[in-house]
Parts: structure tokens; sequence; C-alpha cells
């Protein structure tokens, strides 16, 4: 019973999964509501593409997704 309740407890606590999301190399430069300067960079995730915005520059290779 013990241990039926630490395992119990120990996947309650894990962290949901987390994949990778790799950049395609798409990229357009934005400017915010606030007058940001702004990348909207374009994700692959298992084939699914998505745009994620991001303040400055440029992409990052990978974000992770929930």
């Amino acid at each position: 019973m013990r241990k039926m309740i630490f395992a119990m407890a120990v996947l309650a606590a894990a962290p949901a999964f987390a994949g990778s999301a790799f950049w395609t190399g798409n990229v357009r430069y934005v400017t915010t509501v606030s007058y940001q300067q702004g990348v909207n960079c374009e994700y692959n995730y298992n084939g699914q593409l998505f745009w994620r915005t991001f303040v400055g520059s440029s992409c990052p290779s990978t974000v992770e997704v929930y």
C-alpha cells in the first residue's frame, strides 16, 4: 500500500510531456502594438506548422510544445 501511494505521488508530481518544435526558417518582421520590434517565426511540430511571435530580431531554433 505504501509503495502504491508513493508511485501515485511521483506520477502526480511529474511534469506534463513536452515535445520540441523546430524552426522552419520562415520569419516575418513585425512591429507590436507597443511599437517594439518583433519576429513571427514558423515552427514544425510533427508535420504541423504554426507561428509564434517573439520580441527582438531572431528566432529560437527550437521551442517547447506542451
